[in-house]
């Protein structure tokens, strides 16, 4: 344990470094416009300018985008804010500030996010308190989806954070506030409603029912914002936007099963890529609701590695999903590595298996070697579902304790 110590923080430390350098070298590009988080703060600048009913107008964006970074030539239109209208308010109070101050602004806003979610699962994962908090704070950081959300100013961090919230309030027992809670990552709805498949199933209803609260009351805010006409215009602009703006949501850059299945499969048509994406969805959260099916998982190790499982088929099976989004994954993460330094018994084999790809989803060099390098971030993917295979036969390994009788320490709720 001291020797995985040891090597976590080395190379938190030495990654660290690298990051800080990174950013002072890329300083001016980011000052510029060049992440991601230019088509937030155009979002925050179209409400302040008083016309939140031209939020999803490209035209309003390329203009705003034009005037806040001229300088950028890598775009040919403007980089699209598409997420529900509600998300724009945080960024109109950003939009009063100049462009840098404003991304510093979020990035540190993003960072104090990270930083409360993490000790969250520190408090609330046994298993992680034979880490210090600090180390587990350090390696989340220099984790690098992690980087490169703050590197772009997306806003998974966020999402990451409603995820640990409400895994709190689901292993407390508290599942209508476990589901208001998720509801708060509406804004990234491909990377949460298939979370919600399960529990749906498994007729936890009170989970479903609040996140519908709280999606209910945000997509009023949404309505509210930009009017009806808009509104129901939203739909039709996210279905199009790959041909509005081309080149900004390529399949094959996901790191999820449809970008895998785009870069393995590109002479595929369309319809039958779908079609083949629908049925292995199906199959990825059927095994899901089949792995959680373990006695006493509603709470202890099946309880935790059902959620871990269920939030990494998630991840796979997500229509929409980049490097960055994989800052989730800090989660289950958390969760399987709570399960290994806690004294449940398990088999040598699936433990070695979580070991090793727990030991490669953390090894942070692989991620820009694989999407940047080798220019194929979808073969990310591939390491996803090891990830899947490896809980599963942990759940699998469990279930067949559990119905020998074998010995099992199982998490006592705080």
């Amino acid at each position: 344990m001291r020797n995985w110590r040891t090597a976590a923080a080395v190379l938190s430390v030495g990654l660290a470094v690298i990051y800080t350098a990174l950013f002072f070298q890329m300083r001016r590009q980011l000052q510029e416009g060049y992440s991601d988080f230019i088509s937030f703060y155009t979002a925050g600048k179209i409400l302040q300018r008083g016309v939140p009913s031209q939020l999803y107008d490209l035209k309003l964006q390329s203009e705003i985008q034009r005037d806040v970074a001229p300088t950028v030539e890598i775009r040919q239109s403007a980089l699209p804010f598409v997420r529900p209208a509600f998300e724009a308010w945080i960024f109109w109070a950003l939009a009063h500030l100049s462009y840098g101050a404003a991304f510093l602004v979020w990035n540190l806003f993003s960072c104090v996010c990270l930083i409360l979610g993490v000790l969250c699962l520190w408090r609330e994962i046994p298993g992680l308190q034979n880490i210090s908090p600090l180390l587990t704070v350090a390696v989340s950081l220099t984790y690098f989806p992690v980087f490169f959300t703050i590197l772009q100013g997306q806003d998974s961090i966020l999402l990451f954070s409603v995820y640990a919230m409400g895994y709190r309030a689901l292993r407390r027992d508290r599942a209508f506030v476990a589901g208001m809670t998720l509801g708060l990552g509406i804004f990234k709805f491909p990377l949460l409603i298939p979370f919600l498949v399960p529990f749906a199933v498994k007729r936890k209803f009170s989970v479903v029912l609040g996140f519908v609260l709280t999606s209910t009351v945000l997509a009023a805010v949404s309505i509210a914002t930009v009017g009806l006409s808009t509104a129901a215009y939203y739909p039709k602009y996210l279905l199009s936007v790959n041909q509005l703006a081309r080149g900004v949501n390529r399949p094959q850059d996901m790191t999820n099963l449809r970008g895998l299945l785009s870069s393995l499969l590109p002479a595929l048509p369309s319809r039958s890529g779908l079609f083949l994406l629908a049925l292995l969805s199906v199959l990825l959260l059927g095994f899901v609701i089949r792995q959680w099916s373990l006695p006493g998982s509603d709470n202890g190790t099946g309880f935790s590695l059902g959620i871990a499982l269920n939030l990494v088929v998630t991840i796979l099976v997500s229509y929409h999903c980049h490097a960055f989004d994989w800052t989730v994954l800090l989660l289950p993460i958390g969760l399987v590595l709570g399960v290994l330094l806690s004294d449940e018994p398990m088999a040598a084999g699936p433990r070695r298996l979580l070991i090793w790809l727990l030991a490669t989803l953390m090894f942070s060099p692989l991620y820009p070697v694989v999407a940047f390098t080798a220019h194929t971030p979808s073969l990310l993917a591939i390491l996803l579902i090891g990830f899947t295979i490896a809980i599963g036969v942990a759940i699998s390994d469990l279930r067949t304790r559990a119905l020998l009788g074998a010995p099992a320490r199982s998490e006592a709720n705080p």
